[in-house]
């Protein structure tokens, strides 16, 4: 017997933004105003030269390409003072050249490597600066000095997400879905490293970042299945579900694609664990029906694994047709003015007309469960449709959810 029906790709809370997320922090200025006072080794100058402490003091006073073209020659002229290598960097950033700036600093630390701390505070101001540079030309519609920007800024440092998100946001929209996947990945590598300690504006502003950037890469996923390229759109959706592992649209669209592939023997826990998430989705139960389906038909003949993979079938389809409503159209919603709720289609199927079927579900942000809503429905006649909502915790950030039901 051949089931099918047809199944549709959850898009779930994934279209990018249309504006590039700003900086924490404002950009960088020219850096402090002595030179470091660090101890380095026997024979390593610790002060900078007269021509480097000429170049600061144009740096200082603004002038930004003067200071830069004297500490060049500052530079030139000693190569093994760290101090001068170190202003270098420090004017290269003032006047946009951040590859020179991120040379000269890493010419610093190879000399002296007490200037580490140093290095790391510039690096973040530069970072600042070259990010800013590419978000004003992005919002002047030039994305190629945006993007070499922006990736100037990752060169610079590797604390901060922002940057990497925003290249994910207009390699996604140049439609280079391999670069804009790569590029939310390591923009949710460096949030997941960030460090805990931090204040609650700034905690929130980094969750904030990570469900834009999981949004995003739901997107980048989607569009390569629609684009049946289900190959490269299984790796997203299997990375999201081991970042973000209550996400039912990661688990939902990882199983869906792994159901094109007909990776039965994969796509069966996958599949599990879609139920488990969301017990009252039909679709959710015939993925599951066909990884068992499809395992039995590889299976031996007449042996004792295709029986029992023949039999979990006939259950999961029995399963199906026993649930006493069918829930779809899952998804958050922020009404103008009004509180955050989860809203979905019910569809009645073997409960009677007006029988309450009771919902308890379980909401999920960044750092795990915020809270749980109890809510009951009458059951449309079968075929009918009602609508449901859940209101959300008040004052917590929800990215998934699941339920069970009674």
């Amino acid at each position: 017997m051949r089931f099918d029906r047809r199944l549709f790709l959850a898009l779930g809370a994934s279209a990018v933004a249309g504006a590039c997320a700003a900086a924490g922090t404002g950009a960088g200025g020219a850096g402090a105003s002595s030179f470091p006072s660090v101890s380095c080794a026997e024979g390593v100058p610790v002060a900078p030269s007269a021509g480097a402490v000429t170049a600061q003091r144009s740096l200082l006073l603004g002038r930004s390409q003067e200071a830069f073209t004297g500490a060049q020659e500052a530079a030139t002229a000693e190569p093994g003072n760290p101090q001068n290598q170190f202003l270098l960097g420090q004017t290269a950033v003032a006047v946009g050249n951040f590859e020179e700036a991120s040379k000269a600093w890493e010419r610093t630390v190879e000399l002296c490597p007490a200037f580490e701390a140093e290095v790391q505070q510039e690096r973040e101001r530069g970072w600042a600066t070259a990010f800013q540079v590419g978000l004003e030309a992005y919002q002047q519609n030039d994305t190629a000095t945006a993007v070499a920007s922006w990736q100037r800024a990752n060169e610079l440092y590797t604390g901060r997400p922002d940057a990497y998100y925003n290249l994910g946001v207009v390699y996604s929209q140049r439609g280079d879905l391999v670069q804009a996947a790569q590029a939310y990945r390591e923009a949710l590598s460096i949030v997941e490293r960030m460090p805990a300690d931090t204040s609650a504006a700034e905690m929130t502003s980094r969750a904030e970042t990570r469900q834009n950037a999981l949004s995003g890469l739901l997107s980048v996923g989607a569009r390569q299945f629609q684009a049946e390229q289900f190959g490269p759109a299984i790796e997203v959706f299997q990375y999201l579900t081991r970042v973000d592992p209550n996400s039912r649209d990661a688990w939902y669209n990882y199983a869906l694609a792994l159901y094109k592939q007909e990776r039965w023997a994969d796509l069966a826990p996958v599949a599990q664990r879609v139920v488990q998430i969301d017990p009252l989705n039909e679709n959710a139960r015939i993925i599951l029906f066909n990884a068992y389906k499809g395992q039995a038909e590889a299976a031996a003949q007449n042996t004792a694994a295709q029986r029992d993979l023949q039999n979990q079938a006939l259950r999961t389809l029995e399963a199906v047709e026993a649930l006493p409503v069918q829930v779809d159209e899952v998804r958050f919603e922020s009404p103008e003015g009004g509180q955050p709720v989860l809203t979905a289609r019910v569809t009645g199927n073997r409960a009677n007309a007006g029988q309450q079927v009771r919902l308890t579900f379980t909401f999920y942000g960044p750092s795990g469960q915020v809270g749980t809503q109890t809510t009951t429905v009458a059951a449309p006649a079968k075929g009918q449709t009602t609508n449901l909502q859940v209101p959300l915790p008040q004052g917590q950030l929800v990215t998934s959810f699941s339920y069970t039901f009674s």
